[in-house]
């Protein structure tokens, strides 16, 4: 404990201060100093508006399927412009984010952060829920994040997901990277060291863990409980019972075909057979698995005990088949003990059983030897195509969009190229080129190429640029109109140009189903050829039309069928606006500069409205200020600024702020708004001057 006897007056009531503010808002929960160094590319947004421009000549065609998608910039970018191209759109995110692990795998405003480093965790949980802020409004409403990560940073992932996704909605999947032996081990057993043998994945799923349909994986040994064979019983016999027992309404006539193929059966003991064969315990294990068809063991059961009793009355068969009255099939061997009281009775085969669940705990799939997986290399570690694969193939739905906004080496673009060989599936995929290894052009992009020359496919490549914003509004309307094509091609997964005119521009969809056609110029003559243009396309059509003031005049295009008509770029600008106010913190120049103003107003100027006009907003930032330091987001569903009352709300709800302050809060906002509205003989100078004060009391409690 620090020595306080040597302090001052005024340094002591410093302490005070901060100890009161720390009893107030210390609450079990991520904390961190997300202030400490803003991240510059966050900060880009202020300023500038994120675009997508289109690299013509790395584009892959191949098919007439949609096209999938390289965003190559940093992914806060990306993530934003996605943000109005595919808001609540994917199905699937898989992320594989930096490990944090000190050895040069995280770069945070153009360093490396080491292992020393003071703010190590605070910069990646920074860099973290920033992103992962704007990927959660990507996710449909059953979609589901997966996230790989090891021991450096999992407990803060883990922390983070559940804040951001709700705890009853994050799982974790524990996954064996590594085997006990190898070089490694050597410097291990000489420390005395722990090694590392697994890493994670964290799964966050909106509405619950739950859906998520993993296949089943192979038995590694083979369980002798069964131990039965059946002899004069071929592959084909076990074929048409499956078929008999997968069917929807099982027939008298299906019972009796089964009972067919198994009147004659003989049963032996597995272990008689091996002998017989002469069988080596080298050799036992695959001919038990190649034999499995025809291999059981028997399990008690009173439902189909009963079933069985009642089927003995009018039939000699050893075994037989009875039917529940679910309509499902069960396998019988009739010579059961009738003095048990839970008869071996029902019949099982091992090659239904051959499989298990993974659970949550995963040590079948191997994470070296990668080398030649995708066909190129990538120093920082590729991750397996059967884990990627595993993940999305859990997720069963007709179509399925996937984004990966840390693609690395490009594993998940590979597998979901080839998973379309059976469903209807693409990708959206984000990543850097400015470091030194030039990630997207030397390991990226040659990945997707390759696995596109293997199993077909598609790709539109981009890179992440910038509209710069002006105080002309309207110019910047008409700036981000002309550069927004590619983010209207991305939306709609339309990329093939038919007709481009000074004004406007048609485009195609590769099976020539849907067009979409761009208006960039204010009402002009042009605008009656674009409409004749629209009215010769067959097909669905896709209007956007620009507006400075946000109105599409459909009345245009009456007539025209099968036509949907958008107004840009407001929308767009909109979007930004709302991810800026989510994403940057409130700056406190402006709530001190207002403050200032007050107090002029107040006690020189003896201007009670003015200054409880000012001081309602500044309360209004102050409260929005404490509600982002405390990670309240000061925006509602709609994506609209929340009201003062409703953060004040929270901040008591959540004990960030006390119940007094939370009361002198409600008063003064009612005065400032009074104030406001002209309602000026509800309040008087002194409330106004105990206002002020109340501003520097919240100002220095919660250390703004």
């Amino acid at each position: 404990m620090a020595d306080y006897s040597t302090y001052e007056n005024h340094e002591l009531l410093k302490v005070i201060v901060r100890l009161e503010k720390e009893l107030k808002t210390k609450k079990y929960g991520l904390v961190w100093d997300s202030e400490k160094e803003p991240e510059q590319v966050v900060l880009d947004c202020e300023n500038n508006l994120p675009i997508l421009k289109r690299i013509k000549s790395k584009e892959i065609k191949t098919n007439d399927n949609d096209d999938n998608i390289l965003i190559e910039g940093d992914n806060y970018h990306a993530l934003t412009v996605l943000n109005y191209t595919h808001k609540e759109k994917i199905d699937v995110i898989y992320i594989d984010p930096p490990y944090n692990t000190g050895q040069k795998d995280f770069i945070y405003n153009d360093r490396y952060i080491d292992s020393e480093h003071s703010y190590k965790h605070s910069k990646w949980l920074s860099f973290m829920e920033k992103r992962l802020n704007l990927a959660k409004n990507l996710l449909t409403k059953d979609g589901v994040i997966f996230a790989s990560i090891d021991d450096n940073e999992y407990p803060r992932l883990i922390m983070l997901f559940e804040k951001l996704f709700g705890e009853k909605n994050v799982k974790t999947i524990v996954v064996k990277m590594s085997e006990t032996s190898g070089l490694k081990m050597g410097a291990v057993l000489k420390n005395g060291t722990i090694p590392k043998l697994k890493e994670y994945i964290v799964i966050a799923k909106l509405g619950g863990i739950k859906d998520i349909y993993l296949e089943k994986i192979p038995k590694e040994t083979w369980d002798n409980e069964y131990n039965i064979l059946l002899e004069n019983f071929t592959k084909e016999d076990k074929k048409v019972i499956d078929n008999i027992s997968h069917q929807e309404n099982i027939s008298i006539d299906d019972i009796k075909k089964a009972d067919d193929i198994v009147k004659n059966i003989n049963m032996t003991s597995v272990n008689s057979k091996l002998k017989d064969l002469k069988i080596t315990v080298k050799n036992k294990e695959k001919w038990l698995f190649d034999n499995s068809y025809r291999i059981a063991r028997t399990t008690a059961s009173n439902s189909v005990h009963k079933l069985a009793r009642e089927k003995k009355e009018y039939t000699d068969n050893e075994l037989f088949f009875v039917k529940s009255v679910k309509g499902l099939l069960y396998f019988v061997k009739s010579t059961f003990s009738e003095d048990s009281k839970k008869p071996r009775v029902q019949m099982i085969f091992a090659e239904d059983n051959l499989t298990q669940h993974p659970g949550d705990f995963w040590s079948d799939i191997k994470t070296t030897g990668l080398d030649n997986e995708g066909n190129v290399d990538f120093k920082n570690g590729k991750k397996p195509i059967k884990l990627i694969q595993r993940l999305i193939k859990s997720i069963k739905k007709d179509k399925i969009t996937v984004l990966d906004f840390f693609a690395g080496s490009g594993t998940t673009g590979e597998v979901v190229l080839k998973l379309r060989k059976d469903r209807d599936i693409n990708f959206i995929l984000c990543t850097t080129n400015d470091d030194k290894e030039a990630i997207c052009s030397n390991a990226t992009y040659p990945r997707l190429k390759y696995a596109i020359e293997k199993h077909g496919g598609n790709l539109q490549y981009f890179k992440t640029d910038f509209v710069k914003k002006t105080k002309n509004r309207d110019q910047v309307k008409i700036n981000l109109t002309k550069k927004c094509t590619e983010m209207l091609c991305v939306k709609e997964n339309i990329f093939n140009i038919t007709k481009e005119e000074k004004d406007y521009k048609i485009f195609t969809s590769n099976k020539n189903d849907k067009f979409l056609c761009i208006y960039y110029n204010f009402i002009e003559d042009s605008i009656y050829e674009f409409i004749e243009d629209i009215r010769a396309i067959e097909g669905k059509k896709i209007v956007y039309i620009f507006s400075i003031d946000n109105e599409a005049n459909k009345t245009l295009f009456s007539g025209i069928g099968n036509l949907k008509v958008e107004a840009i770029p407001q929308n767009i600008l909109d979007i930004y606006k709302q991810l800026i106010k989510m994403n940057i913190p409130l700056k406190t120049n402006i709530i001190f500069s207002d403050y200032t103003k007050a107090k002029t107003k107040i006690f020189i100027d003896k201007d009670k409205d003015d200054g409880a006009r000012v001081l309602r907003v500044v309360l209004e930032k102050l409260i929005q200020k404490i509600s982002q330091d405390n990670s309240i987001n000061i925006l509602n569903t709609k994506g609209k600024e929340e009201k003062a009352t409703v953060l004040n709300d929270k901040l008591y709800n959540q004990n960030i702020i006390t119940q007094i302050d939370w009361e002198e809060n409600k008063t003064f906002l009612t005065i400032g708004n009074n104030a406001s509205h002209g309602d000026y003989d509800d309040y008087e100078l002194k409330q106004v001057e105990k206002f002020y004060r109340h501003i520097q009391i919240l100002l220095n409690s919660y250390n703004v």
